[in-house]
């Protein structure tokens, strides 16, 4: 046994006196009156950092089973835990896990905020790592480099965007709808879907690809089983997700189809590298397409990135959501004749002094509101502003967001009858009458591309959605021909009372069927081939 040696020896400091103890008591007091500050606070903002959680599991279940259950019933859930905690933050678990709930009025808060990330959301959402489902992962490129092209390119040439839009939707109505003025029935979200499909095409890929039938094909097909894939992952655990790939003939399908995506992509960036290559050689300008191939390329700015993967994304996202919002808008009005002829009186008269340019677009103010309240009286989820924290974050009132936790922000303002009176009913003119409200900030919201705690269904702050200027006048182009040229009406079999519920989402039952004919030329009040664009 070794004996320590002097340095290894612990200092004993001498034995305090009681006169040294009373003059130290006041210092004592106020260090101990500190600490109990600092504990208080301490508790405080740790019960706020633990809100209550709405639907805990009982001790026979699990939190797999309690993932299905949103999925099932999220709607009912979410109502029930509104009713019991109010304005208070809580604790939820959703299909993709337990997610921290805020009430709408801290969109506010949220907003600005970059510690706490959208794209970290989309992936855990959409399983963005898992095999095949790679291009849900794509916002996280370290330049944000869709983010930036959206912003930067495409909202920059918003203004010369109008007419081959426009163009695009005459081939795309007469390939899809026709010229025949008897009546005849589709599947609306399908026909709308194909429309979507080509006008994006346009823009992003060029005049050749969006009248590619194997690319316009392959892309919706992409579109329609990665989307559906994606739902029925979501409630299974990281480990269990990452098998599906191997396992489900649906993501077999899934890899197929994005391969498919690539296959057709991948000459056409051959192609433009080697007319730029070539333009070089010979001393000359590279030539210049101002579309998404294009400006992938400048803002990458030598940054790694796979071309094909990211157009695939951007279309996927495209497609989807403005559909989406088109086909419900459409389906809605369909069974409100008054409100087509109110839009088309709109059409007529705007486009009648201005032409087809991107200021008249701005002023068919009913049709915008007709869009906004389309959005608010079907909204695609009633979670927006789905975050993931990258590292702990302290919000002003001392609530605090752990690192990885999932944070979503309830737009149940979009159904609150103290924010919009009578919110069960479709009023397209809501939104317009909003415009002339004197509190100015409120009028500002009315506009379909703002965003606000109200209206949450393009997020809000800088990662609320980058495309909703371009969706906006695409969607106004595409409702201009779609109402010109053709009569509307509900199906006799299409029942708007059916919808399709998945956890906190709603969407009409997509095998709705409209009854459409092509109005004969002197009806059509405007020759919309015919207009000024500039």
């Amino acid at each position: 046994m070794s004996i320590p040696g002097p340095s290894r020896i612990p200092h004993v400091p001498p034995e305090p006196s009681l006169d040294a103890l009373v003059q130290s008591l006041p210092a004592m007091v106020t260090i101990s009156l500190g600490v109990m500050v600092v504990l208080s606070v301490v508790v405080m903002t740790s019960g706020k950092s633990k809100p209550p959680l709405a639907n805990p599991p009982r001790w026979y279940q699990t939190a797999l089973f309690k993932r299905l259950e949103f999925q099932q019933n999220g709607r009912a859930i979410m109502s029930e835990a509104r009713r019991r905690y109010g304005k208070q933050l809580y604790r939820l678990i959703t299909d993709t896990g337990e997610c921290l709930i805020l009430p709408p009025e801290y969109a506010a808060t949220i907003r600005n905020s970059m510690d706490l990330s959208f794209a970290e959301a989309v992936v855990r959402m959409f399983s963005g790592h898992v095999h095949g489902f790679e291009m849900f992962a794509v916002l996280l490129h370290e330049k944000r480099l869709v983010q930036t092209v959206v912003m930067k390119q495409l909202t920059k040439y918003l203004n010369t965007l109008t007419k081959p839009l426009s163009e695009e939707a005459t081939y795309a109505c007469d390939v899809i709808f026709g010229k025949d003025p008897e009546w005849k029935e589709t599947v609306i979200a399908d026909s709308i879907l194909q429309l979507t499909a080509r006008l994006s095409t346009r823009i992003f890929l060029g005049d050749t690809m969006c009248r590619n039938e194997a690319w316009l094909s392959a892309s919706k097909a992409y579109t329609a089983t990665c989307f559906i894939m994606t739902l029925k992952m979501a409630a299974l655990p990281p480990y269990l997700k990452f098998l599906v790939p191997y396992l489900s003939s649906e993501a077999k399908t899934v890899r197929e189809n994005g391969n498919l995506c690539r296959e057709i992509l991948t000459p056409l960036f051959t192609q433009r590298q080697a007319l730029k290559a070539e333009a070089r050689r010979n001393g000359q300008p590279e030539p210049v397409f101002n579309d998404m191939i294009d400006w992938y390329e400048q803002e990458s700015k030598g940054t790694k990135y796979d071309p094909a993967l990211f157009q695939t994304a951007l279309s996927f996202v495209a497609i989807h959501t403005t559909s989406e919002l088109l086909t419900h808008a459409l389906t809605l009005l369909a069974s409100e004749p008054k409100y087509v002829d109110a839009l088309r009186e709109e059409i007529v008269r705007v486009l009648s002094s201005e032409g087809l340019t991107k200021g008249a677009l701005a002023n068919l103010k009913l049709m915008d509101s007709c869009l906004k309240e389309s959005q608010r009286y079907r909204p695609a989820a009633y979670l927006t502003m789905r975050r993931k924290a990258k590292r702990t974050v302290v919000l002003p009132d001392g609530t605090i967001i752990p690192q990885g936790q999932q944070i979503a922000v309830d737009g149940y303002h979009m159904s609150d009858p103290a924010i919009y009176p009578d919110p069960d009913k479709y009023d397209i003119y809501r939104y317009y009458r909003m415009r002339a409200d004197p509190n100015p900030t409120k009028a500002s919201q009315a506009h379909l591309v703002s965003t606000g705690p109200d209206n949450l269904s393009f997020g809000h702050g800088v990662q609320g959605c980058p495309g909703r200027f371009f969706a906006a006048n695409e969607m106004k182009i595409a409702l201009c021909h779609l109402l010109l040229k053709y009569d509307w009406e509900l199906d006799k079999r299409c029942d708007l009372s059916s919808k399709i519920l998945f956890g906190e989402t709603e969407a009409l039952d997509k095998g709705n069927r409209l009854r459409f004919r092509r109005r004969k030329e002197g009806e059509v009040e405007v020759d919309l081939e015919g207009l000024v664009y500039v």
